[in-house]
């Protein structure tokens, strides 16, 4: 009778562990910086190298894999990205938070991808007198975004070895000109530790999302702060911020357990441009209008976009017709949510801002 209580006993301590599993990730990258402008050419060509430190949660449990079919890691992260180029760009030191899934290929095989935000210290930030040459950065702490995918392999029950392709982005969301920003590819080899052994027989039952959400309706406020004017303009405003409001609706159509598709329209006023305009007695509008067409990875609580925007009303701004926005929303309740959002046409952000989200399903 001992025995089988200690039994039991084991196998309900090692469920416990199975349920999250704390893990250490240690991976070295190298890559190339997008030369994505002629402002940026005559730095040069650079390869950028970095070494980064994770530190995640492993969701493995019956419910998180039946939520995404998958395993989900939800982990913070911090490096070192040296730029090969210690004169102009010097170096970032990223700390960032990530979500990670893992869907199971086979009993050792596993895919993976990932998106992160956070914020990264700079070394070499633009100086007109010290260095003039950087364009891509002009504040020493700036916005740290990147997604990435990948494959690894276990080499037992804790150990896991893998390779990772990624795009790591650094910009000041247009907080500060010049701000051409940092974006770089790199490919990863990662080794990740699980301080306990990882189980992932689950019972893998059905999960019906039609019976949880299917459409649904968001409205979202959002802020940020955008400089007046570029480095070179007649009304040099590198040290001047001004506000930036914006209101945006959004239909949601569920159509895959992780998946989603959104389309929605959204108005914006940028103070920073009316300013702008009213110094030159500019007869032009300030604020833009535009319509989204998007995707977004459900993932529990959290929720990952990517939207195209086109523009249905723009008299003043960046001369594209569309634009790019990437969101991480966490929903701590069920129907308001909260988190960043990074405008940018093509390589270049225009600002980073800060949204507050009403979400309803009908």
């Amino acid at each position: 009778m001992r025995t089988v209580k200690l039994i039991i006993l084991l196998l309900l301590s090692l469920k416990i562990c199975a349920q999250k599993a704390t893990v250490l990730s240690l991976h070295g990258d190298y890559g190339f910086l997008f030369l994505h402008s002629l402002d940026v050419a005559p730095i040069g060509q650079s390869y950028p190298r970095a070494l980064n430190f994770d530190y995640s949660h492993w969701r493995i449990s019956d419910a998180n894999y039946q939520a995404c079919n998958c395993y989900p890691r939800l982990g913070a992260g911090m490096g070192w990205h040296y730029y090969n180029n210690q004169a102009v760009l010097g170096s970032g030191f990223p700390l960032y938070g990530y979500l990670e899934p893992w869907y199971k290929l086979s009993d050792r095989l596993f895919f993976h991808f990932r998106g992160g935000i956070g914020l990264s210290a700079l070394t070499r930030p633009f100086d007109a007198q010290s260095n003039p040459l950087n364009l891509s950065y002009s504040l020493p702490v700036s916005a740290f975004v990147m997604v990435g995918a990948g494959f690894s392999v276990s080499l037992d029950a804790q150990w896991f070895l893998g390779l990772r392709a990624r795009y790591n982005h650094v910009s000041n969301g247009g907080l500060r000109e010049p701000n051409k920003g940092l974006n770089y590819p790199t490919l990863a080899l990662q080794l990740d530790y699980s301080l306990a052994p990882v189980g992932f027989n689950l019972s893998k039952g059905i999960w019906d999302w039609r019976k949880q959400e299917t459409r649904a309706f968001s409205v979202n406020s959002f802020w940020a702060a955008q400089a007046g004017a570029t480095v070179g303009n007649a009304f040099n405003e590198q040290d001047v911020t001004y506000l930036v409001l914006g209101l945006s609706a959004h239909y949601h159509q569920q159509w895959a357990r992780v998946s989603g598709f959104t389309a929605g329209l959204s108005i914006v006023q940028n103070y920073a441009y009316q300013d702008q305009i009213e110094r030159v007695a500019g007869q032009v509008d300030s604020w833009q209008a535009a319509a989204l067409l998007g995707h977004e990875f459900i993932l529990g609580k959290f929720r990952f976009g990517q939207q195209a925007g086109f523009y249905l009303h723009k008299e003043y701004g960046a001369q594209a017709d569309w634009f790019q926005r990437y969101y991480l929303l966490y929903y701590p309740w069920p129907n308001f949510g909260m988190g960043p959002a990074l405008k940018a046409h093509a390589q270049v952000a225009e600002f980073l801002d800060f949204r507050f989200s009403y979400h309803f399903v009908f």
